[in-house]
């Protein structure tokens, strides 16, 4: 006799996402199912990111070898060491993502299903002998790598930013097609470990950060000798004996380019097993993704969809709807997933981090200003030699409607800004420790205070101290 089940809620896909929302959900009291799939720990974001931060680090050692120089140290040309660099980063992985055993979640009071697993009708579902029918269904069930369809990929080789990772020697040229946070990161740091690269955008350069910051880490990039062919787009593959022949349409004429390797760096596309989700007739995009809500909701109430799934790339942003999501089934919240609460990072060097979609200074509405501090000038960039920016739109209240920086420490000044309220005005007085950072938002502050007309009792205070 079949079994059949009605927890509070069912989570499909158990990667480190649905785990994390499966052991978070059981520590709010849910009663929780979840339901594997054969390939779920494949190509893990949260393992993934980790991986390349660490691989990041070691091409930043390599760039701090090479550059020492400025310091008054003495340069010297690195050796990478491809095979230790690739196991010390894999190790690295390995050592912090924590091990959701079967046990541990059975433990937990998780139940674990496997099987065949599909929706027989709106509200059902079946996995092997056992039917569900959930308070709420989650869809995580990740994303895979997109692949153009470009003439000739196929006849050869390439790398995504995920099986890049297990690379084990240099790479003597390497041309990255995409335009994403992760193309611009793996670009440098591969060039900063001793290969040639070659970075072509491919449907636009970091698509929805401000233009004027991007120029800024663009200049940087070209001045560690990565080449960026910003006015070029691939249109095919050659395959040859020795390396491979990449066509290019740039400013209206036909390019070539020889390369020994290829990265696809275009994003990802969410993994909707037609088999699985065919049955609920959901709502679809343009796109052919699903067509979600503010807060990850399907056409269907009692199905949401989270991180790669909804198209979500950044594995902390998945794990932040994770989160809204419990709130919204426990009542603590209504679930939404505010943009300017979740800082997005290119974590390059310098990194590139924002808050909102910045205006271009002539779509400003009315009562906004746009406030620019250089991080040049505070002690911490003096001290390390670094350059940046910090721009924010403010309110004729000193209300932050959207920011941007770039320049080291960016990722922190955008997530101090998140955490403050967005309230221009209440960082005036913010007290720092020394060479922080943090002084260009006091900077910007002062800026707004100094617009801010003289209150008309100031000189009736000034009469009465007299």
């Amino acid at each position: 006799m079949a079994e059949f089940l009605k927890p509070d809620l069912c989570i499909i896909g158990a990667g480190a996402l649905g785990t994390h929302l499966a052991i978070a959900a059981r520590r709010r009291g849910l009663d929780v199912v979840l339901v594997p799939r054969p390939r779920d720990e494949a190509n893990d974001p949260t393992a993934g990111a980790l991986r390349r931060a660490a691989f990041l680090a070691s091409a930043a050692r390599a760039h701090a070898i090479r550059t020492a120089g400025a310091f008054g140290l003495g340069n010297a040309e690195p050796k990478p060491n491809f095979r230790a660099i690739s196991q010390r980063a894999a190790s690295i992985a390995d050592g912090a993502t924590p091990r959701a055993t079967d046990e541990r979640l059975t433990a937990l009071g998780i139940t674990l299903l496997s099987g065949e697993t599909s929706f027989t009708d709106a509200k059902t579902l079946r996995c092997g002998e056992t039917a569900l029918r959930a308070k709420h269904f989650v869809i995580a069930t990740g994303a895979a790598p997109s692949i153009p369809a470009l003439p000739g990929l196929d006849q050869v080789s390439v790398f995504t930013p995920e099986t890049i990772a297990d690379n084990l020697r240099k790479l003597s040229h390497l041309v990255v097609i995409g335009g994403t946070p992760v193309a611009f990161e793996l670009a440098q740091a591969y060039r900063r470990i001793g290969s040639d690269v070659t970075l072509v955008p491919q449907g636009g350069l970091l698509p929805g950060f401000d233009p004027e910051l991007v120029t800024i880490l663009l200049r940087q990039l070209r001045e560690e000798g990565v080449a960026i062919l910003d006015d070029a787009e691939v249109t095919a593959i050659q395959p040859r004996n020795q390396g491979t022949g990449i066509v290019l349409a740039r400013a209206g004429e036909a390019d070539r380019l020889d390369v020994s390797h290829i990265l696809i760096a275009i994003g990802g596309q969410p993994d909707l097993d037609a088999t699985l989700l065919d049955p609920l007739k959901l709502k679809r995009a343009k796109s052919g993704d699903l067509a979600l809500g503010p807060d990850g909701q399907t056409s269907n109430r009692l199905v949401t969809a989270i991180g790669g799934a909804a198209g979500v790339d950044a594995p902390h942003i998945g794990l932040r709807q994770a989160t809204l999501l419990l709130d919204r089934l426990t009542g603590r919240g209504h679930g939404r997933l505010d943009p300017f609460h979740v800082p997005r990072l290119v974590d390059t060097d310098p990194p590139l981090a924002q808050l909102g979609l910045l205006p271009r200074d002539e779509k400003l509405r009315p009562g906004q200003t746009v406030l620019r501090a250089n991080l040049a000038e505070t002690d911490a960039a003096r001290a390390t030699g670094a350059t940046g920016l910090v721009k924010a739109v403010v309110d004729a209240r000193g209300q932050i409607t959207s920011l941007g920086a770039i320049g080291a420490g960016s990722g922190d000044l955008a997530g101090l800004v998140a955490l403050s309220g967005q309230k221009l005005p209440a960082l005036t007085d913010l007290v720092l420790p020394p060479a922080s950072t943090g002084a260009a938002l006091v900077d910007l502050a002062t800026q707004f205070a100094e617009t801010q007309p003289v209150s008309k009792g100031l000189p009736l205070l000034k009469k009465l101290r007299r």
